[in-house]
């Protein structure tokens, strides 16, 4: 095979370990930096998960993480901003090595996002491979466009009761890699916030595990009081980021002042 560029190397890796049926680590990047970023990735993640929906840092802070982590083994995936198809080809054409995207509520909407993330003839994404960043700055070209779209990775998110009634025709499109939920969302969407141990809302998390898994795609899921780490991975979720650059920073900041706090102030 022609030597890839480092972007499809990784996605392929990552595709290689979610069809392999591990369940792979992976945190958020939330505050768009590249050092926070490289951190992360030095313990060893499977995939960094970089939020331009909710997180800071646009385009260019995309491309500055994409770039530091190329030294990295972790893969790369994105929470998109949107569904337009310029937010989904620019992220791609800077390296993403999967997406996930937000507020997927009908087949038709899962349809026109795959159309625009996949190379003709499978879809209709620009191809621009003499220059972008994602074959190696043109170095590539060839190589990425034969193998770009075996090489992602195309998660989209449950997040509303309109979702879960369509969750059936989405299911059935089958470039869909899988399926997330965000708990906060779906909660929120069904007029139960956070009330996560609720019968109705715990009935409707567990059709949409059941149904992805039933299929023989991959579920992932945000980690919540009720819905821990162990108990989604032992009930088959492969895609659960337990932490973010946020949270770790605040963790560690809370945890030295409460050590500080417990040693007592000699003063």
């Amino acid at each position: 095979m022609t030597e890839l560029p480092r972007a499809l190397e990784k996605g392929l890796s990552f595709k290689r370990k979610l069809a392999e049926g591990h369940a792979v680590s992976g945190a958020w990047s939330t505050l768009g930096s590249p050092e926070a970023a490289c951190l992360m990735a030095a313990a060893g993640l499977d995939y960094l998960l970089i939020d331009l929906e909710h997180g800071r840092g646009g385009l260019d802070g995309l491309a500055a993480q994409i770039q530091a982590l190329a030294a990295f083994d972790t893969a790369v995936m994105v929470r998109l901003p949107d569904h337009d198809a310029g937010s989904i080809k620019r992220c791609l054409d800077l390296g993403a090595n999967s997406l996930l995207v937000p507020q997927v509520d009908t087949a038709a909407m899962a349809r026109s996002i795959l159309d625009n993330a996949l190379f003709p003839t499978e879809g209709r994404r620009g191809v621009a491979v003499g220059a972008i960043q994602a074959a190696d700055w043109g170095y590539a070209a060839e190589a990425y466009f034969k193998h770009a779209n075996e090489a992602l990775t195309v998660l989209m998110q449950i997040e509303s009761p309109e979702a879960v009634a369509n969750l059936k025709d989405i299911l059935a499109i089958d470039r869909i890699d899988g399926l997330f939920v965000g708990p906060n969302d779906l909660s929120a969407s069904m007029g139960l916030f956070r009330q996560f141990d609720a019968q109705e809302f715990r009935m409707v998390f567990d059709q949409v595990l059941d149904a992805t898994l039933a299929v023989g795609k991959v579920f992932g899921a945000l980690p919540a009081p009720a819905l821990e780490v162990k108990t989604l991975v032992r009930r088959g979720a492969q895609l659960v980021p337990a932490g973010s650059d946020q949270t770790m920073l605040r963790g560690g900041a809370q945890a030295l002042i409460a050590a500080l706090a417990a040693a007592g102030d000699p003063a």
